[in-house]
């Protein structure tokens, strides 16, 4: 699918989408618990990486119903759980483009021992699976790749025991997060202790919430590096609730918080519902660092909108924590005054595209010039949004470039044209519809 944005600042009031962080999580819980009905998941939207989740847990045996509104809308699922005694042998699982299923998912199936082929799309089988891949194999388990230096298909047998764990905690969460989940299901306890530095906290501070939830008892304590070591009392099976809602989605409401810092102040704002602010998504921190960039925050009558009358100014953005941030914020950086500088952002390069070199190359297109470096991104701001040029970009098969692309010809001075605009249904389905209901000028060629 082609997009064309026009020039054309947004207004109006949107509902926050769920948070695909928790609707993976809390999925998974319901997957793996001992309720005797099922656990009904609830969440007013959905999107590639979730139908991926439901598509793997089916797989496993338990019983998920994908359920819509009398709109005919997403609205959730209801989820029985999966029966230990009754696993299929091996099945395929297909992880669509989702790296946060593939990564969740390996370690939960060790952990069952009932063996899979696992399998997905995309970018997805070049984006490295490694320590988790080396850990596993550490603890038993076989893991068998594909010759092409792909990971995927791979093949997994083998089954976890209670035990000593380990994992860097500077490559992804997401690793950290599945095996926690995996060794909640084991019988006995185990320790997982995080080596080197430890990134992205938010996201395990949100799968340690879901399960604790669920009735794993999990004690953290440190190590003699200062970094987290936990213990976990596995009891075989999860205690997930009957009802179990996914709050509003930070990530996503940034790309319209960030188009929101950036337009004119003479136009109206664009308001954000649902959002819950003490909420443990790390990727909340976009309001405190547009903030720091002059933006003032209103929450007035339970909708968030920013404002930066005077324009931004930019700053030094450590990218540690929030990765996904860093396109949307790029482009508010090359609408700012001054340099922005984004650090700690290496991960960046094994995303659904490498980030920071696609990132780049959304500026070269709107004419903002910067660096791109081997861990960070340099931009140096126009001092307004209606400066940037307009052209055509790819989406580099990326949901946060093509929100990002779109969100800066919003507020832009020429059209801009997304090849592959189709991506943006990885995260966020509805996102040029939700557009076009805030007055955005779409055209789209499929």
């Amino acid at each position: 699918m082609i997009a064309t944005i026009h020039p054309q600042p947004l207004s109006g009031t949107l509902p926050a989408i769920p948070s695909k962080s928790y609707a993976h999580r809390l999925l998974i819980a319901a997957a793996l618990s001992d309720a005797a009905a099922p656990v009904l998941v609830s969440y007013a939207g959905a999107s590639e990486d979730i139908s991926a989740t439901c598509r793997v847990l089916r797989a496993l045996g338990a019983e998920v119903e994908e359920l819509t509104d009398a709109a005919g809308r997403p609205a959730g699922a209801r989820v029985r759980p999966l029966e230990r005694a009754r696993l299929p042998q091996n099945p395929e699982l297909d992880c669509g483009e989702s790296g946060t299923t593939l990564r969740y998912i390996l370690p939960v199936v060790a952990a069952l021992g009932c063996g899979a082929v696992v399998t997905g799309r995309g970018r997805l089988p070049q984006r490295p699976l490694e320590p988790l891949g080396a850990e596993l194999r550490r603890q038993g388990i076989r893991l068998t790749g594909p010759a092409s230096g792909d990971v995927l298909p791979l093949v997994l047998e083998g089954r976890l025991v209670p035990g000593d764990y380990a994992l860097p905690g500077n490559v992804s969460s997401q690793f950290v997060g599945g095996l926690l989940y995996a060794l909640s299901i084991l019988e006995g306890e185990s320790r997982l202790t995080v080596t080197q530095s430890f990134e992205s906290r938010a996201y395990v501070a949100m799968t340690l919430e879901v399960l604790q939830s669920a009735g794993v008892v999990i004690t953290e304590g440190a190590s003699a590096e200062n970094l987290p070591v936990w213990t976990l009392e596995g009891r075989g099976r999860l205690h997930a609730a009957e009802n179990l809602t996914v709050e509003g989605d930070w990530s996503n409401a940034a790309f319209w918080l960030c188009a929101d810092a950036m337009r004119p102040k003479d136009t109206a704002p664009v308001g954000l519902t649902g959002l819950n602010a003490a909420s443990l998504q790390g990727d909340r921190a976009v309001v405190e660092i547009l903030e720091s960039m002059g933006a003032a925050a209103d929450a007035t009558g339970g909708a968030l909108a920013l404002t930066a009358a005077q324009g931004l100014t930019g700053r030094v953005v450590c990218a540690a924590q929030i990765p996904d941030l860093v396109p949307v914020l790029a482009v508010a950086a090359g609408a700012a005054e001054g340099t922005t500088t984004f650090t700690d952002a290496g991960r960046l390069r094994i995303k659904e595209s490498d980030r920071l070199k696609s990132t780049a190359a959304l500026l070269s297109v709107l004419g903002v010039p910067h660096e791109e470096l081997p861990a960070g991104l340099v931009v140096h701001g126009l001092g307004d949004a209606r400066r940037f040029r307009g052209g055509r970009i790819s989406s580099f098969g990326d949901h946060r470039i093509v929100m990002a692309a779109a969100v800066a010809a919003t507020n832009g001075g020429g059209a801009l044209t997304i090849e592959g605009a189709e991506a943006s249904a990885k995260s966020y389905p509805g996102f040029f519809e939700d557009l076009a209901k805030l007055g955005g000028r779409v055209e789209l060629e499929r």
